[in-house]
C-alpha cells in the first residue's frame, strides 16, 4: 500500500516532465545567466553602482556643490532606466535560479558527435578482463557474452549498445569456482570511463533512450570500482525500473539502498536526462529534474562512469534493442555563489 501511496503522490505533483520541456528550462536558464554576468560588467551598470555611492552620501559629507549633486541623482535616474541596468535588476531578482548552474563544474563531457567511439575516454570492455580484450566476457548469471566493442556504435550524435541474439563462447565467474568457459545466446556491449576518468561526489548525467525491452532484458547506467562492491546504479531498467546503491564496510556489513518504480514509469524509445547527485553525506537520484529518490551515502571512494545492456532471460530481440546515449557529464562540486 506505501508503494501506490508513493506513486500517487509522484504523479499529483506533476511526475516526470517532459524531457523537450525540462531541456527548454535549462537552456533558458543558460541563457539567462550568461547574460546576467555579462551586464555585471557593463559600463552603465558600472556607472550607475558609482553615482548610487556618491548619491547615498549626503551632500555636505561629499563635498559636493548642490548643482553637481542634484546632475548626478539625474543620471543616476536615467540609467536606472537604462535597458542594462533594468535588465541586470530584472534578473538579479532571480538569482536564486542560478545556483544550480554555481554548484558545478564540469570535468567531464561526451557528446558522440563522431562516427566511432572515443577511446581515449571510454573502454569498451568490463574491467575485469582489461588484460586480456580478446576474450568475450559474462557476468554469472546472465545470458549473454560482452563484445569487445563490437556491440557498441556511434552515430547520429549518440552511443549505441546493442543485444544481439547470437552465439557466443567465452569465460564467466564464478563466486566459488572463478573463471569458467561458457556458451552464450546473445551478446551485448559494455563501456566505461575506469581508464580515464574517476569521481567521488559532484554529479553524473546522461541524455538516454532505450529502442526496446523485452521481458529478460535490462540497460544501466551506473557508477563503479572494478569490485564488486560497491555499486551504484543511476538507472537500471528491466522488469522494474531500479535506483540503487550498495556498499560493504571493513567488517563485512553490506550496505543498501534500494528504490523500485513500475517498468511504465519510462517508454521504450524516449529520452530521459537521468542524473545522480553524490555529496558526502546523500545520494539524489533524478529523472528531468525531477527527484525519484534520496538516500544516505553509503560511498566514499572515486568511482568510474559505465552503460551496460544485457540479458537475463530468453527475450525475443535484434540488433534494434538498443540502449542510446546521446550525451553524458560529469561534474564536481563548485563553491561559487551568485554576486
Amino acid at each position: 500500500m506505501a508503494g501506490f501511496f508513493k506513486r500517487l503522490r509522484f504523479h499529483l505533483s506533476g511526475g516526470i516532465i517532459k524531457t523537450s520541456k525540462y531541456e527548454a528550462q535549462r537552456v533558458a536558464l543558460e541563457k539567462k545567466y550568461a547574460k546576467y554576468t555579462s551586464l555585471k560588467q557593463a559600463a552603465g551598470l558600472l556607472r550607475y553602482r558609482e553615482l548610487a555611492v556618491q548619491v547615498a552620501t549626503p551632500r555636505r559629507q561629499s563635498g559636493l556643490s548642490k548643482k553637481k549633486w542634484l546632475a548626478m541623482k539625474r543620471e543616476l535616474t536615467q540609467l536606472r532606466k537604462s535597458a542594462d541596468v533594468s535588465d541586470f535588476f530584472k534578473l538579479q531578482k532571480s538569482s536564486d535560479n542560478f545556483l544550480e548552474i554555481l554548484r558545478w563544474e564540469l570535468v567531464f563531457e561526451d557528446t558522440f558527435g563522431g562516427t566511432a567511439l572515443d577511446t581515449a575516454k571510454w573502454t569498451p570492455r568490463p574491467v575485469v578482463i582489461e588484460a586480456a580484450p580478446e576474450i568475450l566476457y559474462s557476468p554469472f548469471g546472465e545470458n549473454h557474452l560482452y563484445t569487445d566493442g563490437a556491440n557498441v556504435t556511434v552515430s547520429g550524435h549518440a552511443l549505441k549498445i546493442s543485444v544481439r541474439r547470437e552465439q557466443a563462447s567465452g569465460i564467466g565467474f564464478h563466486e566459488q569456482m572463478g573463471f569458467l568457459p561458457i556458451a552464450r545466446s546473445y551478446t551485448s556491449g559494455i563501456i566505461s570511463t575506469a581508464q580515464s576518468h574517476l569521481q567521488q561526489y559532484g554529479k553524473v548525467e546522461a541524455k538516454i533512450r532505450f529502442t526496446k525491452l523485452e521481458k529478460g532484458m535490462y540497460y544501466a547506467m551506473w557508477l563503479g570500482t572494478g569490485k564488486k562492491l560497491p555499486h551504484v546504479n543511476v538507472l537500471r531498467i528491466g522488469a522494474e525500473v531500479e535506483l540503487s546503491a550498495f556498499a560493504e564496510k571493513s567488517d563485512g556489513e553490506k550496505l543498501q539502498h534500494v528504490e523500485k518504480w513500475r517498468r511504465s514509469l519510462l517508454r521504450q524509445n524516449t529520452a530521459y536526462i537521468v542524473a545522480i547527485e553524490w555529496s558526502k553525506e546523500v545520494m539524489i537520484w533524478k529523472i528531468n529534474g525531477v527527484t525519484l529518490f534520496s538516500a544516505p551515502n553509503v560511498v566514499n571512494e572515486p568511482m568510474y562512469i559505465a552503460f551496460s545492456s544485457g540479458v537475463m532471460g530468453k527475450p525475443n530481440v535484434s540488433t534494434l534493442a538498443a540502449l542510446e546515449v546521446c550525451w553524458v557529464r560529469g561534474y564536481k562540486p563548485h563553491d561559487a555563489t551568485p554576486a
